[in-house]
């Protein structure tokens, strides 16, 4: 499953105003961003409203507007598809279930819903319903060409002051994409691809003999009908309020799990998984043409760029995972839509980052491999009523401080911030004693765990002060931890919990996610901090600590680091440019082989050993190279271990360098001269670590990431001796696991 359908969204693109398509549709220079971050214009000082307003907000956007507020729908399921596409069971419920709540939630039940036809080739119907209205196309209907016209003929209709919901649910797909798109060049002639790895992710529509028609609709094409319907009405100072909900899969490479529910089906469909780019060239159709995107739309542009609308992205799945298809609806729809008929029962309105935490752990009940993903695109504020789109909620709030005649909040990419934003991320710095708001600013840089940022209002903040900032961005997860133990000190340690680490006390409510931490009061008046699901040990907080507040604070502070250190285990840019142009091996010698060395790739590396192949019977000699692909750009590495004890240890000698101008594809680098000695002990089976590499194209603070272990780890020689804040960034994580034979 794809991050998001609209995943290369995520890559920097130029400034445009794309020629409008159809239906007179106008275009609007504000709907395409930037390749450089660029600051907002200033804005008035606000006056508070109720509720608190976000930064920047949308003037038509406030909880006594909202009976005005009509909602655009466009829901698109399809369970019968023609041969050879796969046919699935659970599409049509799930259009069924979202036609039920948005009905309920915003229909008439007084009123007969009015019938309108989109006239056409094939009559198209829309109902109104009180201020709902929709269009549903199921099966046959949902062809290529009708989806357009439901956009334009229906979607285009809602003004600044609406709300637009597109939803698909089917089989999803990759195909390669226009050389244009794969091989774009950018004005100082240099390849900048706005598709690296060559291919669209699309839509499977349906598509017999007798419809005819596409059968694709490619992630670019539906990039120029949210532009069209988010332009076609929208006012100076408002555009329509867009959700885009994806419940499909598009790479096909996810693995299912050991015990599928029953009628599992996947909703991805490739006809040809095995062929490369090459093989497709020599096939008619193999390799789409660029005036076959909507209309010629791209074929037209004088710079080759995609536009941009405001929108918010749910999807099924990651990208490596798959979307699953069940018989009463997909496994994400159906959470979607428990979580918001949940809600509305107990009278609450839930916010965008409020609903992706509930439909997740929802989802991850039904499949355990499967983790919906939610997108801010454009600007889009996740602290907002869903489908509604007033401000809603309070945003995690994070310290701010000042450096070296600078600015900084403490949040970064490990607490889910983007290192790479299409636009500004915006940020409203309050005092941290009143809570009175300071001055409006955006993050300027984003660094692994704190960032540098821009105050709109200049000499508005002491340096001498106390700020917290909060920021407009959805951020990571919280990990839940569950309790258990000696009464009074679980109490206690409640009554001091702290959730700015975006850490949380489990309630075993159903909206939570599992529990990935445990810990234990002890009788002897301790704690005991372990992995919840494994049950491994982490540490021992003992009672010779000191007194409860010291134990409690030794609690938080290693729960903060055994968070840190999951997070950047898990941490990824899946929108990189960078991650093709290298290679990153690990190279192992043993006590027999050495000095000659075998290389591994993957996320995860076995090694079987014996006593004979083992230095002392505890250690194989490690070391790790990278080798460049392609020599167009300048890469900054810098390579981290993971211990087992949650210790973050950088390994590179020093800071390692490719230039470009210096070198060619082809040369490689080791990251660090000395070998890296580590196995099991002799009372040890097997053993295993992680091993993150940071690519980026440039300098990183990379201290931000390292962090003392909890415990003293066993048989670790780091000098083994047998004989920044970045534009672009990737990660590469490769867990390496030393067995006994």
């Amino acid at each position: 499953m794809m991050k998001t359908l609209l995943n290369y969204l995520s890559y920097p693109i130029q400034e445009s105003n794309p020629e409008p398509v159809g239906n007179n549709l106008a275009s609007d220079s504000d709907s395409s961003r930037s390749r450089h971050i660029t600051p907002p214009p200033d804005p008035e000082e606000p006056e508070p409203p109720q509720p608190p307003p976000r930064p920047f907000p949308d003037p038509g956007r406030l909880p006594e507007n909202a009976a005005t507020t009509r909602i655009f729908a466009l829901l698109v399921g399809i369970n019968d598809y023609p041969e050879p596409v796969p046919k699935l069971g659970g599409c049509i419920q799930d259009v069924e279930q979202i036609e039920r709540y948005l009905r309920a939630k915003y229909g008439d039940p007084g009123e007969a819903p009015e019938v309108g036809i989109l006239d056409g080739e094939t009559p198209l119907t829309v109902e109104t319903d009180g201020r709902l209205h929709l269009c549903i196309l199921k099966n046959s209907q949902a062809t290529y060409h009708h989806i357009i016209r439901g956009f334009r003929e229906h979607l285009g209709k809602a003004t600044g002051k609406d709300t637009i919901w597109f939803h698909f649910s089917g089989h999803g797909s990759e195909r390669f994409t226009a050389d244009e798109f794969f091989k774009n060049t950018d004005a100082a002639g240099k390849v900048a691809s706005l598709v690296p790895n060559g291919k669209d992710q699309t839509l499977v529509c349906y598509r017999d003999e007798s419809t005819g028609g596409p059968l694709y609709l490619a992630d670019k094409e539906l990039a120029v009908l949210l532009h069209e319907v988010a332009t076609a009405r929208s006012m100076e100072d408002q555009k329509p309020h867009i959700v885009v909900s994806l419940d499909c899969c598009h790479s096909g490479s996810g693995t299912r799990d050991t015990a599928e529910p029953a009628g599992f089906r996947t909703r991805h469909f490739d006809p040809n998984p095995a062929k490369t780019r090459g093989e497709a060239a020599l096939e008619p159709g193999g390799i789409r043409l660029l005036e076959s995107y909507i209309d010629g739309f791209y074929a037209r542009q004088s710079s080759l760029e995609v536009p941009v609308a405001p929108h918010v992205v749910f999807s099924a799945c990651e990208s490596v995972q798959l979307a699953g298809d069940l018989p009463e609806g997909g496994v994400f729809t159906t959470s979607l839509v428990k979580a918001l008929e949940e809600a509305e029962a107990e009278g609450r309105n839930l916010h965008y980052a409020s609903l992706f935490t509930k439909t997740r752990a929802r989802a991850r009940r039904i499949r355990d491999n499967q983790n919906p993903q939610f997108g801010t695109i454009g600007g889009f504020d996740p602290y907002t009523c869903f489908l509604e789109g007033w401000p809603l909620g309070q945003p995690g709030s994070y310290e701010v401080f000042h450096e070296d005649d600078n600015w900084f909040v403490r949040c970064g990419a490990i607490h889910g911030l983007p290192l790479r934003a299409r636009e500004a991320t915006k940020i409203r710095v309050m005092n941290a004693n009143t809570g009175e708001l300071a001055c409006n600013g955006y993050v300027d840089k984003a660094g692994a765990q704190h960032s540098k940022v821009r105050l709109l209002e200049e000499n508005k903040l002491d340096p001498e002060g106390e700020y917290i900032a909060e920021i407009l961005f959805l951020p990571a997860l919280p990990e839940y931890v569950r309790l258990q133990g000696k009464e009074e000190a679980v109490q206690a340690l409640r009554e001091a919990w702290d959730e700015t680490l975006n850490i949380r006390l489990s309630a075993g409510e159903e909206e939570e996610e599992k529990p990935a931490l445990e810990v234990e009061a002890t009788t002897a008046g301790g704690f005991i901090l372990r992995d919840a699901v494994s049950g491994s040990h982490f540490i021992d907080v003992p009672a010779a600590t000191g007194s409860m507040a010291e134990r409690i604070k030794a609690v938080k502070a290693h729960l903060d680091s055994i968070v840190r250190w999951k997070r950047l285990i898990a941490l990824d840019n899946p929108a990189s440019k960078i991650r093709n142009l290298f290679e990153f091996e690990l190279a192992v010698a043993g006590r027999q082989s050495f000095p000659n060395m075998a290389f591994h790739q993957g996320s995860e590396v076995a090694i079987p050993v014996n006593e004979e192949r083992l230095f002392d019977n505890s250690k194989l000699a490690f070391k790790f190279r990278v080798t460049l692909k392609e020599a167009g750009q300048d890469l900054y590495f810098y390579l981290f271990d993971l211990s087992p004890q949650c210790g973050v240890t950088f390994l590179n000698d020093e800071e390692t360098v490719m230039r470009s101008s210096e070198l060619n594809a082809g040369a490689s680098a080791d990251l660090r001269q000395s070998f890296f000695g580590w196995g099991p002990d002799p009372d040890e089976q097997s053993v295993t670590r992680w091993f993150k590499l940071l690519a980026t194209t440039e300098e990183l603070d990379y201290h931000q990431l390292t962090q003392p272990e909890l415990a003293g780890a066993r048989g670790v020689d780091f000098d083994f001796n047998p004989g920044a804040i970045s534009e672009d960034w990737c990660a590469v994580t490769m867990k390496v696991t030393v067995a006994r034979e």
